[in-house]
């Protein structure tokens, strides 16, 4: 009986069951879509931040090599 109607629910409806399946389609990607703009964005961010670490870290470094080479407690 179900088949029955599934099936007659299919030949009659046709264009329904294909918009409903793009539909699924379409929100099945944008949720890929978001989730990866998510992590692109994520992983820039880590980035960002490691960059300004290492470039303070260095800068640290210099200086301290500077003053340690230098002679500026004499």
């Amino acid at each position: 009986m179900l088949h029955q109607l599934f099936s007659r629910g299919l030949s009659v409806y046709p264009r329904i069951y294909m918009q409903f399946a793009a539909l699924v389609a379409l929100l099945i990607a944008a949720e890929f879509s978001m989730g990866t703009l998510s992590m692109m964005l994520t992983q820039r961010a880590l980035h960002r931040v490691s960059q300004r670490v290492r470039r303070r870290r260095e800068a640290s470094r210099v200086k301290r090599d500077e003053h340690i080479g230098g002679n500026c407690c004499a």
